[in-house]
């Protein structure tokens, strides 16, 4: 038992120490111009792709652009000038970080809110247990479910921690095809486990 808990501290310290390095990578500012013109600027440490999408408070998607070529820096001057007043959702995905901004137009402003990073949990399956590892940056709350197909085996409330790290004994199940998901603040994650 105590091989079992140093493994999966040592595996909790090394998915955290990796994860720190990479959250300052992604960089994301808005910088009104006027009411209707604003720079996006986004830096990375990384020479990754940038997915770069714009939706609106209802979730619709009203703008997505792929960068073609890796690169450290982006900067754009967007016109705003076709959306309507409302909120706004910009985010950019490079690798497994995902930086947010929320941005409100009206009363001819442009009002830009905060950045939230998200990184995407660390998972692996090995020897019957599936481990896991996700850093809960913006407290909120986090729940992994467990599914078979479409039938949900097993869920917990893991809650606001910042620091998440569990393992699930997954021995004792058939042969099949399981789709662990870890949800928190709005996003899902999931990774597909094949058990023979």
């Amino acid at each position: 038992m105590k091989t079992i808990l140093k493994v999966t501290l040592m595996f909790a310290f090394v998915a955290f120490v990796n994860t720190l390095f990479a959250v300052g990578n992604l960089k994301v500012n808005i910088i009104p111009l006027s009411a209707e013109k604003a720079v996006v600027a986004i830096s990375s440490l990384t020479d990754a792709n940038l997915k770069i999408s714009v939706t609106d408070d209802m979730g619709r998607l009203v703008y997505y652009k792929e960068t073609t070529e890796p690169g450290d820096n982006y900067r754009k001057v967007y016109n705003f000038s076709d959306l309507e007043d409302g909120k706004y959702n910009l985010s950019v995905v490079s690798d497994n970080l995902t930086t947010e901004r929320q941005f409100e137009i009206g009363n001819k402003t442009i009002a830009v809110g905060e950045e939230k990073t998200m990184l995407e949990p660390f998972f692996t399956y090995e020897d019957g247990y599936l481990k896991f590892s996700y850093l809960n940056f913006n407290k909120e709350n986090v729940s992994l479910y467990f599914f078979d197909k479409n039938d949900l085996v097993y869920s917990k409330k893991i809650g606001r921690d910042f620091n998440v790290n569990s393992a699930l004994n997954l021995s004792k199940l058939r042969e099949g095809n399981y789709v662990a998901i870890i949800a928190a603040g709005g996003k899902e994650y999931r990774y597909p486990i094949d058990i023979r």
